[in-house]
């Protein structure tokens, strides 16, 4: 390898891309996220990519949240008519997100980054890979492995052996390993650089009893005869909900025929996608052919239909996006149920700075929503440790895994992230070129 280039992911966690350069020129992009967060980084995506399309030899894209695949239709763009190259589930997933993105932009009048027209352009051009699969792209040998993150998630080990013995590796983002629903993990063998998330460098997961504090949350509703309200997000973290309510009720813990609603189209079609690839369940739900399944679950996909929810007597679950209730269907739930007493409201996954779930989650005695003042009387819990990021020990594991480690670029993630995370993987590991990027800074090899 010749050069590498921090596109974006460097000193925040969002906008993932890195150029890599080889020894003979050819050029391979890696990931191609959307800056998410504060408006300035929001704005990011708006500029000019700092690269000709036309020299791109190929795009090669971890997964598929959007942090990661968001701005992949820019290229198509400006002309790129390669492949982009990912697993099945990958593709499958990132076709929703993308398309699901664009539909939000045009339903909220925002400037849209592309169309529907691009994104199906760009899905087109996505060729698929099977993990543990060597293949060629000029002389650039790749190969996935499995990175335990989201459902066809993948670290990704590059080189190019007629030209060069080193061999660098892109972690992507790693899972909290393991997890009860997809696979673990799979660690990489050696490689003489490594591109690392630092997401939860200097953090430890808190010991949860995930499923626990959700049977108390049903089971008080049950008696109360409330609302539990889930803001969840439609990839990965929805489906772990679902599989866990299929767990309570097959064990006895929930009452059967508690009604559940699933109301977030996107959701919807990511869980169909999940249904489609049991081979990548982790190996104790082989066994259960669909986990996402059980007595009085109903996907609500209309508008209509999610507007009925509202008449189904309680009790009842309600799960619906967005996460951190920033848009969505969640927020006409929020409407209907917030001020009521009986409503527990269940947060399960990270709520960013500026958002209402944020808001919510420190305590707000009252949110604007609609134009209207809305008191929060309801009940408000969190799970701590639904993630589906590695924590500083699962990053170290991995790393320690990796023999023959000469050089090591520390990128997704917030500075005090990555600080944490350098100086243990120097304490612990004993590596002591180790690098924290900048976005734009170009490194020769």
């Amino acid at each position: 390898m010749k050069a590498i280039e921090f596109l974006g992911a460097a000193g925040g966690v969002t906008g993932s891309s890195f150029l890599l350069t080889g020894d003979n020129d050819e050029k391979i992009l890696i990931d191609l996220g959307m800056f998410q967060g504060i408006e300035e980084s929001q704005n990011l995506n708006f500029s000019p990519l700092s690269f000709d399309v036309k020299n791109l030899q190929a795009v090669l894209l971890t997964h598929a949240h959007l942090d990661h695949c968001g701005r992949l239709p820019l290229l198509v763009k400006e002309g790129f008519t390669g492949e982009i190259y990912a697993t099945e589930p990958t593709k499958m997933i990132t076709e929703i997100s993308l398309l699901d993105s664009a539909k939000i932009a045009q339903e909220e009048e925002r400037e849209p980054l592309y169309t529907k027209e691009e994104v199906e352009k760009t899905c087109s051009q996505i060729r698929t890979v099977d993990y543990d699969t060597f293949f060629m792209i000029g002389e650039w040998q790749i190969i996935f492995r499995n990175a335990g993150h989201i459902l066809g998630a993948a670290s990704i080990e590059i080189s190019q052996p007629s030209l060069n013995p080193q061999v660098i590796v892109f972690s992507g983002d790693l899972g909290d390993n393991p997890q009860d629903l997809i696979q673990p993990i799979e660690y990489i063998n050696k490689a003489d650089i490594v591109v690392m998330e630092t997401t939860y460098g200097g953090s430890v997961h808190p010991q949860e009893d995930v499923l626990a504090i959700l049977q108390q949350e049903i089971n008080i509703i049950e008696r109360t005869n409330g609302v539990l309200l889930i803001p969840a997000f439609s990839i990965e973290r929805t489906q772990q909900i679902l599989h866990a309510i299929d767990s309570l009720k097959n064990r006895g813990k929930v009452k059967n025929n508690l009604p559940v609603f699933l109301d977030s189209p996107m959701a919807i079609k990511v869980t169909e996608v999940f249904k489609k690839y049991p081979n990548l369940y982790n190996s104790k739900l082989v066994l259960d052919t669909d986990p996402f399944n059980f007595p009085n679950l109903t996907c609500t996909k209309t508008v209509e239909e999610s507007k009925g929810i509202l008449q189904s007597s309680n009790p009842k679950i309600i799960i619906a996006g967005s996460g951190m209730m920033a848009g969505g269907r969640i927020l006409h739930h929020l409407k209907n149920y917030l001020s009521s007493p009986s409503t527990r409201l269940l947060i399960v996954g990270y709520q960013a700075l500026g958002t209402l779930g944020r808001e919510i989650e420190e305590g707000a005695k009252r949110i604007r929503l609609y134009d209207k003042s809305i008191a929060v009387k309801a009940v408000v819990t969190k799970i701590e440790s639904l993630s589906s990021h590695a924590d500083q020990p699962q990053l170290l594991n991995w790393l320690k895994e990796i023999k023959d480690v000469k050089k090591v670029f520390l990128v997704h993630g917030e500075d005090e992230q990555r600080m944490a995370l350098k100086e243990k993987i120097k304490t612990d590991l004993g590596i002591e070129n180790i690098v924290l990027p900048k976005r734009n800074e170009v490194f020769n090899f």
